[in-house]
């Protein structure tokens, strides 16, 4: 039973979101080079998405050497509602609106992998959902990447500006970029 307005509920989100301090974390600079696990952390769309970020991962695993590269999925639904190529797996996860409380904070089936110290987590959706916001903040990542952040800025150690007119495609092509001809060891 919902007593609070969807509206209403939204900001008090926002609020409590803008208030919350992020985990303090041991911070690393890394390259892909020298990574070994990786967190890819991006919003649900729909399966095109999802497969493009399998690709990315594919791609990093391949060309890097990467052990491990998790991919973590915020879906927008109630969990009976989470489309069937959604699967928990060794390398992919999900939470949707179930696994969080009335604040929009993930409470339910996130919590290994957000103590999971990652040596680089990259934030595919920065700004799009508070449940990923409230996820980075408190994630045990060494390094957090993102394209440019509006509201949660001071949780990443490395935001690159967004250009105009670029696509999702082409925004996390440039983290990916620039994390692989980095110095950063």
């Amino acid at each position: 039973m919902k007593v609070l307005p969807q509206s209403l509920q939204d900001r008090i989100a926002h609020y409590m979101l803008r208030k919350t301090r992020g985990y303090d974390r041991e911070k690393k600079g890394v390259n892909l080079r020298g990574a070994e696990q990786i967190l890819l952390v991006y919003a649900e769309t729909n399966e095109a998405r999802f497969k493009l970020v399998k690709d990315i991962a594919i791609y990093l695993k391949k060309e890097y050497g990467i052990k491990r590269i998790m991919r973590l999925a915020y879906v927008d639904v109630e969990e009976k509602s989470v489309p069937s190529w959604h699967m928990r797996k060794l390398e992919s996860d999900f939470f949707c609106k179930s696994d969080l409380n009335w604040q929009g904070r993930p409470i339910r089936n996130v919590q290994a992998i957000l103590n999971t110290p990652y040596d680089i987590l990259i934030q595919l959706d920065p700004d799009t959902h508070v449940a990923l916001d409230y996820f980075v903040a408190h994630s045990h990542a060494k390094m957090k990447v993102a394209n440019h952040s509006e509201a949660r800025s001071h949780d990443f150690d490395i935001l690159l500006p967004a250009k105009e007119g670029d696509s999702w495609k082409q925004r996390n092509h440039r983290i990916i970029e620039f994390l692989s001809e980095s110095p950063l060891t």
